[in-house]
């Protein structure tokens, strides 16, 4: 059963993957980890999705995900302590606040308020590390901060073009989820250390 693990599933792919990708030390290190939390959060994804349907809020839960995994992807920030406590938020944050959300509406000006406010706040809290994964690279950490706030506004411009006020407060919960992962508060609460590149430059 060893072979089937998701560590050894998530190493053998980032092996099968670096005969094209040719990385090496910490830059295969973060693909291998990349991978195995793909691979941890399917089965999540599957219930999320699954208790949302029964729900019948699969738009609303899926709108305010994927407003959440386009800041997130840039903006990066902390991770639940293990799997059992990534399920239970996951479910709370993406099922049962949009649940409670859903006949809340929005006016188009307070929402494109509420996401200038975490555009700023983003430039200045992201990207944000964890001790697992350092974002190590000056240029690098940049480079995700652009991204993260200009994920932000596009995020904002896609929802006035293709959503209605019945979706504005749903993708600000989303994109508000991203910036609190990155705060600086929300570290200290949680006791987790900040700027861990620092220990590699």
């Amino acid at each position: 059963m060893r072979g089937y693990t998701i560590h050894n599933i998530a190493v053998s792919w980032a092996t099968h993957l670096n005969r094209y990708a040719q990385k090496e030390g910490i830059a295969l290190q973060k693909m291998t980890l990349g991978i195995e939390i793909f691979l941890h959060n399917i089965p999540k994804l599957v219930l999320i999705a699954a208790v949302a349907a029964l729900l019948g809020i699969l738009p609303w839960v899926a709108v305010t995900w994927a407003s959440f995994a386009c800041v997130r992807r840039y903006a990066s920030g902390l991770h639940a302590g293990n799997s059992i406590t990534c399920t239970i938020v996951s479910l709370l944050m993406f099922v049962g606040i949009p649940y409670v959300m859903q006949d809340m509406r929005l006016d188009a000006h307070v929402f494109c308020l509420w996401l200038a406010v975490i555009a700023i706040a983003l430039y200045r809290y992201a990207p944000a590390d964890t001790a697992a994964c350092p974002i190590v690279g000056k240029k690098k950490r940049a480079r995700l901060k652009k991204r993260a706030v200009i994920s932000c506004a596009v995020v904002m411009a896609l929802a006035l073009l293709l959503f209605n006020d019945a979706y504005y407060g749903l993708i600000a919960l989303g994109t508000s989820y991203a910036l609190i992962l990155v705060l600086p508060i929300t570290y200290k609460i949680l006791k987790r250390s900040m700027n861990n590149y620092e220990k590699y430059e």
